[in-house]
């Protein structure tokens, strides 16, 4: 059992955004980029139908894309960046009898040649704690030549297009992988 810590896989970071229009993605697009990290590519825009969850704080029609920001990150990252994406939510907000309601939702996450994970404020059995009110869940997992879902993935994330995204990213880290290190 090694007595030293070993390198981390080389791993990508992304956030889903969620929002009632294209201008909101976009607006918050351009402050993701200013705060957290520029953006490497972006992901297609497609309606959110696979839930009303959203729609009493956020309302009906809702779009979502994924973004994908430059270079690898340490993993330690994510607890951070996701405070970071709850200040903008606050920011993009709008006051509604005198609390602020989100025109976009923030979600970052990581991506390794293995899996995908994402940051959450919800506790469930299934996920970890990364920091005070935050948790983080494997929702893919790499096997037999694509991301795999789990029992509790959301439905979007097992499209055709977040695994071609997905496995864009995947191709980019391959050749990045650590030598001696993790796998």
């Amino acid at each position: 059992m090694p007595i030293d810590l070993r390198p981390h896989p080389p791993t990508v970071l992304i956030a889903a955004i969620m929002a009632p229009d294209e201008e909101i993605l976009a607006q918050a697009r351009e402050r993701m980029a200013e705060v957290v990290a520029p953006i490497h590519q972006l992901g297609p825009v497609y309606a959110f139908e696979y839930s009303s969850y959203y729609e009493k704080e956020m309302g009906p029609g809702l779009v979502k894309q994924l973004v994908w920001f430059e270079g690898v990150v340490d993993p330690a990252v994510l607890c951070q960046v996701k405070g970071r994406m709850m200040e903008l939510e606050r920011e993009l907000g709008r006051e509604d009898e005198g609390q602020v309601r989100r025109r976009a939702n923030l979600d970052p996450g990581l991506v390794t040649i293995e899996s995908l994970v994402l940051a959450s404020t919800k506790y469930s059995g299934h996920r970890i704690c990364i920091g005070p009110g935050l948790y983080a869940e494997t929702t893919l997992l790499f096997q037999k030549g694509q991301y795999r879902p789990l029992e509790w993935t959301y439905q979007d994330f097992r499209t055709e297009e977040a695994q071609d995204f997905l496995l864009e990213i995947r191709v980019w880290l391959l050749p990045r992988r650590v030598r001696g290190g993790a796998p």
